[in-house]
């Protein structure tokens, strides 16, 4: 069995939520036996390197990667890239998060394998690479289309209304509502549909009538961590530039910080990912309302235990999104006592207490954060408790049955015929 894969960026380094569950489902489907092969096909900002196409098919044998064709910025910087959204939208109707992510030159990359080799199954590893669907039915119309859905991704720019003014606020609910059309009729078109977690599985069964198979995320289990450090100070590792991270960083900063310095004077919070801008000697730069006192701002971080090491806990203040946040499970793994919101923890069958504590309210947040720092006990359980879980629901067997269970779904086979008669 040929599986040809499609993805926004190239998964490593593996510095994004995104990136790390790319990476993840691949290691699954090479891990299957029916399995014979893995073409991969991605966009990136930057050229990657031979050595990093190298690393990747030394680590996922069964990989072959091509060289990823490097898009243009975002809208905001490249004028460009806007009227190629705007035109995209007048003729395909198609929303922002598809039109970014379409190009000529991975249109032609796609066209050229689809052509030149056969593939039982094509695994678009994310709803903006869906721009590339028609082609891929087109060329092997018996094929089965594996969609994964990542987040209910309309739901992120709904909510992102809440924040903005007039009129930007009009306009993004208009490309909120385009998304749900698109996100609903998507996941129709295709045979199968991969949801993160039960609650997401649940909300498309509601926008589009499908019955989704959950893969939750497989994590690798890590060496059991002891504290190697006595002061108080906490990590926070995360893309800066997702607004549902953004959101909950303003709120901690805004609300939450002050009440922890004002009981742990010395309290330290370094913030760790890719996202932040750079000054002119390349350091990252705090935005305005996360620069206070305790606070330093590390950018991306290639290796993270030495920054884990440094660190008694970790925080994960998330507000909005939906699907499951990589950055918990990593932190599990990582035996990080861990502070979240209900966002944060959304998807995962954790209970507050047990393996993370989970806060909403600032003083609880806050709370939370100071009985990590100062109870030896509770991070000792709380690692415990994060470890098993993950044993429990994260292994590879498991995650590997269900990779397999959507493989073998053709569910889109009736829809597509109703998608082409309605018109919606």
């Amino acid at each position: 069995m040929n599986v040809l894969f499609l993805a926004p960026d190239f998964p490593l380094p593996a510095d994004s939520g995104l990136k790390v569950r790319v990476l993840s489902q691949l290691e699954l489907l090479s891990s299957l036996d029916e399995v014979s092969s893995v073409t991969l096909l991605t966009l990136s900002y930057a050229p990657v390197r031979a050595e990093e196409l190298s690393t990747l098919q030394q680590r996922i044998p069964k990989i072959k990667a091509e060289a990823p064709i490097v898009r243009g910025t975002s809208i905001r910087r490249d004028r460009g890239a806007l009227w190629r959204f705007v035109s995209r939208r007048l003729l395909h109707n198609e929303p922002y998060l598809v039109a970014v992510n379409a190009c000529v030159e991975m249109q032609s990359l796609v066209d050229h394998c689809l052509d030149s080799r056969h593939y039982d199954i094509v695994y678009i590893g994310y709803l903006g690479m869906m721009s590339y669907f028609p082609s891929i039915r087109r060329r092997f119309p018996r094929a089965t289309v594996v969609l994964e859905q990542h987040n209910l991704e309309w739901q992120i720019f709904e909510r992102l209304t809440e924040k903005l003014a007039l009129p930007v606020r009009q306009a993004v609910k208009l490309e909120a509502l385009s998304l749900r059309r698109y996100e609903r009729r998507a996941m129709q078109q295709v045979d199968s549909v991969v949801a993160i977690s039960q609650a997401d599985a649940d909300e498309f069964q509601v926008l589009a009538g499908v019955d989704a198979t959950v893969v939750f995320p497989f994590v690798e289990p890590k060496s059991p961590r002891i504290d190697k450090t006595e002061e108080p100070h906490i990590v926070y590792v995360g893309h800066l530039a997702w607004q549902p991270n953004v959101f909950g960083l303003n709120w901690f900063f805004e609300h939450v910080w002050s009440t922890i310095r004002r009981q742990i004077p010395n309290a330290r919070l370094t913030i760790a990912g890719p996202g932040l801008r750079k000054d002119a000697s390349g350091h990252a730069v705090c935005p305005t309302q996360w620069s206070l006192p305790g606070v330093t701002a590390a950018g991306y971080v290639d290796d993270l235990s030495a920054l884990y090491d440094s660190a008694l806990g970790m925080i994960a203040p998330v507000i909005g999104g939906s699907g499951v946040r990589m950055k918990i499970l990593e932190s599990l793994s990582s035996g990080m006592p861990t502070v979240t919101t209900t966002d944060g923890a959304a998807g995962l069958n954790v209970k507050h207490g047990s393996e993370l504590l989970i806060a909403d309210r600032p003083e609880d947040f806050a709370q939370a954060v100071i009985s990590v720092l100062q109870q030896p006990e509770l991070r000792s359980n709380l690692r415990c408790s994060g470890s098993a879980f993950l044993e429990a629901h994260h292994s590879k067997a498991a995650c590997m049955a269900k990779v397999r269970q959507a493989l073998e779904r053709r569910d889109g086979l009736a829809n597509r015929t109703v998608v082409s008669t309605n018109g919606d």
